[in-house]
C-alpha cells in the first residue's frame, strides 16, 4: 500500500518486517539504529507532480516468539483542505512524471476524498455495510 498523506516517519525497532516494491520485486528496509524510515505519501506525490512518488510498502509478519514495534508518525493536511502543485526548479519539473496512474487508486487533490477513498479501500467490509452507494461512484480526480 502507499500512505495517504504527504510524508511518514517511521522508528522501527531492531526487528525487520518493512519491504519496499522496487523495480516490480520486494525489497527489505533493514532497521539501522538512530534513524527514521521516511515515506513519501500520496499528497506529496500530487503536489510535485509526481517527482516523488509514492512509496509502496508492506510489512511481513515475523516468525512466532518474535515482536516487531514500529511507531509512525503520519505528516498530512486538513481534510478540507486542497493540495497545490509545488512551482519546482526547471531541471525537477522536467523529470517530475506526473502521478501515478491507477484506476483503483486514483489519487485527488481534495484531501477529504482522498482520506475517504483510503478509509474505504482499507476497510472493504464496513464500505460494502455502510457506504455501497459511494463505493459504487466513481469520482474524477481533480
Amino acid at each position: 500500500h502507499k500512505d495517504g498523506g504527504f510524508l511518514t516517519l517511521l522508528l522501527q525497532d531492531d526487528n525487520k518486517g518493512l519491504q519496499v516494491e522496487y523495480d516490480g520485486s520486494w525489497v527489505n528496509v533493514d532497521p539501522i539504529p538512530g534513524t527514521l524510515v521516511v515515506n513519501i505519501g500520496e499528497l506529496l506525490e500530487l503536489a510535485s507532480n509526481g517527482y516523488l512518488r509514492a512509496t509502496v510498502h508492506r510489512v511481513v509478519t515475523p516468525p512466532a516468539g518474535v515482536e516487531r514495534i514500529s511507531v509512525p508518525f503520519f505528516f498530512s493536511a486538513r481534510l478540507d483542505a486542497t493540495i497545490p502543485l509545488l512551482t519546482l526548479p526547471e531541471e525537477l519539473a522536467a523529470e517530475a512524471r506526473g502521478p501515478a496512474s491507477d484506476p483503483d487508486n486514483p489519487l485527488f487533490r481534495d484531501v477529504g476524498t482522498n482520506v475517504l477513498k483510503s478509509r474505504l479501500r482499507s476497510h472493504p467490509d464496513v464500505a460494502r455495510r455502510h457506504y455501497a452507494d459511494l463505493r459504487e461512484t466513481r469520482a474524477s480526480p481533480g
